[in-house]
């Protein structure tokens, strides 16, 4: 498993340095804007800053409305936005297609208190992280991308994150 991740993040840090400072806006399922911008922290190091959220670490997620296991993390980041709102940010990207309608009404059926996107309208986004994190024929779901207070990319992972490791996780994102 660490050799899996360590092999992401060389991934990931590669195509930040290669590409050209991209910059997306995001619009969530309740109309509020989140722009990110690639953040050059050195001459070798890149991440992702948030201007809305500047300071905070974000939880970045891609899941899908029929994935069990991203199913079986909506509680937990509902946990984890009420344990910390002052300082992280979680922003979920629906990555099966699912119709921007149907993703709302998806996040109220399931009181979700987070930033929801509704991928189909953000595929450049969706296609932009796939690349860094190395997925040229799909992305496996959930996946999850941590990013630090300061905008530094310190995890990538695929598959479920259990709960207690989740908030080990934004402990170590906001030191």
């Amino acid at each position: 498993m660490n050799k899996i991740f360590l092999t992401l993040m060389l991934i990931f840090s590669t195509f930040l340095q290669a590409e050209d400072a991209p910059k997306f806006t995001l619009t969530t399922v309740n109309d509020k804007n989140i722009t990110i911008n690639q953040l050059n922290l050195s001459e070798t190091e890149t991440g992702l800053e948030f201007k809305e959220f500047k300071g905070k670490a974000v939880l970045l997620a891609l899941f899908g409305h029929r994935c069990p296991p991203c199913l079986k993390e909506i509680p937990e980041f509902i946990s984890l936005t009420k344990k910390h709102p002052k300082d992280l940010e979680i922003v979920a990207i629906e990555a099966q297609q699912y119709p921007t309608d149907k993703v709302k009404e998806f996040v109220k059926e399931h009181e979700m208190n987070y930033n929801v996107v509704a991928g189909i309208e953000h595929n450049d986004f969706i296609e932009y992280i796939a690349r860094m994190a190395g997925y040229t024929r799909g992305i496996p779901l959930p996946l999850l991308i941590a990013i630090n207070k300061n905008g530094e990319v310190e995890q990538v992972r695929a598959g479920l994150v259990r709960e207690d490791e989740l908030e080990m996780l934004v402990e170590e994102l906001n030191d």
